[in-house]
């Protein structure tokens, strides 16, 4: 004799569907019944259903003669099989049936794999939209029912659940036939965006702020904060920005965040990406200006630093090079009473430019009456000057080929991405550091202004926006 439904122990004994979770068994005089609330708007289009199948069909039976689906597809035991089959006889419309039969009924991890397995391979086949399928998850054991809702929830957006007032053992037992009430609910993950919230959090961590705000953009209309989104979707903009050293776009899109974050976070400060942006924004104002700055110069090796562990070593050392050469610049700006600046002298200002710089022949004006100076002869010109910092690197550039600081030099010089065909790599980037650090202090151990993680808190709020 073919069993109807579920294990072997329970096959002679009436069919049963789980009690609904949640009541307590409390005594019958004080049990109440929940407050039931005007139903959900039933989806507007179903194609497919995809039912878990247990020991009483009349669940089943109820939701699928609701929508009256072209195609159904059972997720059953070969115990509830039988049950499959009999709820597919008595449709009068004929739906097209699959059926997900599962051998380890009561394993969370088989029934899950399975679906996992099979459910890309019906959307594919029959060319359903996932978002025409509704999934029922009434039927079947409690570990099916879960296994459902977890494997679907990552396809399908719309869910049912049939439950009803009237149940058998005084309101814990399963609905009475005929007393049936189908609730609906959509996807937590979805209505949540909790999946892409992580993505998004994972590329922020990544420095990948562009792809950030473009996935915040793309689930902004479907989820109930949809301004919420919409406004970190515009934070991400403005560190992206930051991060490709735009400073002045950094700083027009910091504004506009703020003004759009502010009045969304103020009633919980606790959990705000303000001080983030107000921060951001304090950094790229200061590097928006037309001259180099100390700011820039720690804005710069933070950039190298989020650049390299990115894995873009080219990129990374282009910038740790560009530190050194500001590093240069800004001290030649400050030791000749900013007659330099940015490592140019405009020909205006040369006739007062101290003897000792004069002296030096690669310190002459060009054709245009300006002078410009290399990264070796900004070091060397403030040598002369007395720079203390710069004696150390102006005698180990004289020792020629063993010159260590020259050696990093060379090695980004003969790079990719410079005038050569060598890729700088990890142990290249790492060796263009340990010089910076000893030879110009450069603090490069961890950045000096970070820019803070994505917190899944700023999503979290029972607010309206």
């Amino acid at each position: 004799m073919r069993r109807t439904h579920g294990p072997p122990h329970c096959q002679n004994r009436p069919a049963r569907r789980p009690p609904v979770l949640g009541l307590h068994r409390l005594p019958r005089l004080q049990r109440r019944r929940p407050a039931m609330s005007t139903p959900p708007t039933p989806p507007p289009t179903i194609t497919a259903a995809l039912v878990s199948v247990g020991g009483s069909p009349a669940p089943v039976l109820h939701v699928l003669r609701q929508h009256r689906p072209a195609h159904v597809w059972y997720f059953c035991s070969a115990g509830s099989r039988a049950n499959a089959d009999d709820i597919q006889r008595q449709l009068d419309w004929h739906p097209a049936p699959r059926f997900l039969e599962v051998e380890r009924f009561e394993e969370l991890g088989p029934c899950y794999r399975e679906l996992r397995r099979k459910l890309p391979d019906i959307l594919a086949e029959t060319k359903v939209p996932p978002a025409e399928v509704l999934v029922d998850y009434t039927g079947g054991t409690k570990t099916m029912s879960a296994a459902l809702v977890l494997a679907a929830a990552e396809l399908f957006q719309q869910f049912s659940y049939i439950g009803g007032e009237q149940r058998e053992k005084g309101g814990l037992g399963i609905v009475l036939d005929g007393k049936e009430r189908a609730l609906y609910q959509g996807n937590p993950w979805t209505e949540l965006a909790i999946r892409e919230v992580e993505r998004a959090r994972d590329l922020w961590a990544g420095c990948q702020f562009e792809t950030a705000a473009r996935l915040l953009r793309q689930v902004a209309p479907r989820v109930p904060l949809r301004l919420r989104f919409e406004a970190l979707a515009t934070l991400a903009d403005a560190l992206a920005a930051r991060h490709r050293l735009d400073f002045a776009e950094a700083t027009r899109r910091l504004r506009e965040a703020i003004g759009r974050i502010r009045p969304i976070f103020e009633a919980n400060p606790a959990a705000t990406p303000l001080p983030l942006a107000e921060k951001a924004l304090q950094i790229c104002e200061r590097c928006s200006a037309p001259n180099a700055s100390p700011t820039l110069l720690r804005e710069l090796l933070d950039n190298a630093l989020r650049t390299a562990a990115q894995g873009r070593y080219e990129d990374a050392a282009a910038r740790l090079y560009r530190a050194k050469e500001m590093q240069a610049q800004l001290w030649l700006a400050d030791a000749t009473g900013g007659l330099f600046t940015n490592g140019r002298c405009k020909p205006e200002n040369t006739a007062q430019l101290p003897d000792a710089l004069k002296a030096l022949p690669f310190c002459q004006p060009d054709a245009r009456g300006e002078i410009k100076l290399s990264l070796e002869q900004s070091f060397l010109a403030l040598n002369a000057l007395g720079h203390e910092p710069a004696r150390a690197i102006a005698a180990d550039i004289a020792l020629g080929v063993k010159s260590c600081f020259r050696a990093a030099t060379e090695k980004r010089n003969a790079s990719i991405l410079a005038h050569g065909v060598q890729p700088i790599g990890a142990d290249g980037f790492e060796q263009m550091k340990q010089i910076a650090t000893d030879f110009l202090a450069f603090d490069l151990a961890r950045e000096a202004h970070p820019i803070s993680p994505l917190d899944p808190q700023w999503f979290e709020t029972t607010c309206s926006v």
